[in-house]
């Protein structure tokens, strides 16, 4: 079993209001700089809430222009222990600064 579809992850930018707002789900998220890096890397119950947190400690500050979150939601038979770990492989994998 998948954790999550396959495919590239939803994009959305909180300053400029583009793409598509997470949800109140639970999923894997990423957060890119204005250079298009990844510097956080994170799995939540609650993609929603979670966006609204990190724009409140200023990862995802509304003035940053390019600051965008990349999520994917997860698989509704994933268990949190199974996002988890494939939250650890991504955070290999991608290495955010």
């Amino acid at each position: 079993m998948s954790t999550y579809k396959p495919g590239r992850p939803t994009k959305y930018n909180p300053s400029t209001g583009t793409g598509t707002k997470p949800p109140a789900a639970p999923g894997e998220y990423r957060i890119r700089n204005n250079d298009g890096r990844i510097t956080y890397i994170g799995e939540t119950c609650d993609l929603s809430r979670r966006t609204r947190e990190h724009q409140r400690n200023g990862r995802l500050a509304p003035g940053s222009g390019g600051s965008t979150i990349e999520f994917k939601v997860a698989d509704g038979r994933s268990s949190s222990r199974t996002r988890r770990e494939h939250e650890r492989q991504k955070i290999a994998q991608h290495k955010p600064m």
